[in-house]
């Protein structure tokens, strides 16, 4: 995962905070700041797990047998 992706989505999220103040909608999430920094919390959980299997599976690619089309290729 890209820094523009998780700039992206922060983006996103603002202009969708934004939308839901100015139209009078409920926001999809929590209106409490405990909510909020839940929310934050696992997205950069999920993040950060995201690009520590990406290190690692680069790391052990060698490790792997592969797939059974890729042998037949062979």
């Amino acid at each position: 995962m890209s820094y523009s992706k998780v700039l992206l989505g922060l983006i996103i999220s603002f202009v969708t905070g934004v939308g839901c103040k100015l139209l009078h909608i409920p926001v999809p999430s929590p209106p409490v700041l405990t909510g909020a920094l839940l929310v934050f919390t696992m997205s950069l959980g999920y993040w950060l797990v995201d690009r520590y299997c990406a290190a690692n599976a680069a790391k052990n690619k060698s490790l792997c047998a592969g797939h059974a089309i890729e042998k037949e290729r062979k």
